[in-house]
């Protein structure tokens, strides 16, 4: 019978088939799963109880939250890198990673990048945009590295955004020991190429970053009665308790869209993402 003091709590930081990457306070071990764990998903960034003898996974702890795309973990904050020029801006992208964000308990951080890119009359509208959304968000322009790095530090931080939005090259300059691979823009498609082929959680600044494939696209799987209270700018107590903002008489939401204190292109994209929600 094996002891006690042969298991070890760790956390996956990388998976490559069969193997798992496991860090164990500062042992980074190489370990695999049998019995009944390999009938479960296992993902980067979770907790586990591991044989030190065997150097196998023995149990999943309790999981926080999963995001899906990307598959990871027991995350904090999710950045949210959105891109000014190719990609182009997506306020509606932005709004449906904030909405799985906060849907999860995970907060969002929208960090900005390519600002530099643009012309002056663009880079004022996005900016005017993003003035609104400082009053819910954090948000950083991508050379506020100082301020990212304050964000990291005792969290497990996960990047999403769109194939070429700068996710890697932000984490270049966040830790230049990175190195990480970057690629450029195909502007043929108007997207990035990939360059990051497994999600893995790197050890930098204090905490964990998780360093994603690119998405253009990313299922919701939000009910439709639950989606507004992913809006922080929503929350306003409307005639009905019942009320999803759509066109119900009374509606608080609607009164302060057409009075302009909730930004149309937000409400908006609520109404486009009502469509995507499960009943």
């Amino acid at each position: 019978m094996l002891q006690q003091n042969n298991f070890k709590e760790g956390k996956i930081v990388k998976i490559n088939k069969d193997l798992y990457t496991v860090l164990s306070e500062e042992s980074v071990l190489s370990c695999y799963v049998r019995g009944k764990l390999k009938n479960d998903k296992l993902t980067v960034g979770d907790n586990v109880l591991i044989d030190l003898n065997s150097l196998t996974i023995e149990k999943q702890l309790p999981r926080k939250n999963t995001l899906i795309r990307p598959l990871v973990s027991n995350i904090d904050s999710l950045f949210i890198v959105v891109s000014t020029e190719v990609p182009a801006f997506s306020e509606y992208l932005l709004d449906k990673m904030l909405s799985l964000a906060i849907y999860n308990k995970i907060k969002p951080i929208i960090i900005v990048t390519k600002l530099d890119k643009i012309k002056r009359n663009e880079r004022n509208k996005i900016l005017k945009v993003l003035k609104y959304y400082k009053k819910y968000f954090n948000v950083y322009k991508n050379t506020e590295i100082r301020k990212i790095i304050r964000e990291i530090n005792g969290k497990t931080v996960a990047l999403c955004g769109q194939t070429g939005a700068g996710k890697s090259t932000l984490l270049n300059k966040i830790d230049k020991n990175l190195k990480l691979n970057t690629d450029e823009v195909s502007y043929a498609l108007g997207r990035g190429k990939h360059t990051t082929r497994l999600v893995e959680l790197i050890k930098v600044k204090g905490g964990f970053i998780a360093d994603t494939p690119g998405f253009s696209s990313l299922d919701l799987n939000i009910s439709t009665d639950e989606l507004k209270y992913t809006f922080p700018d929503f929350m306003v107590q409307c005639k009905y308790k019942s009320c999803n903002h759509i066109k119900e008489d009374g509606c608080k939401v609607i009164e302060r869209v057409k009075s302009n204190k909730i930004l149309y292109s937000r409400y908006e994209n609520y109404l486009k993402l009502l469509k995507e929600t499960r009943l």
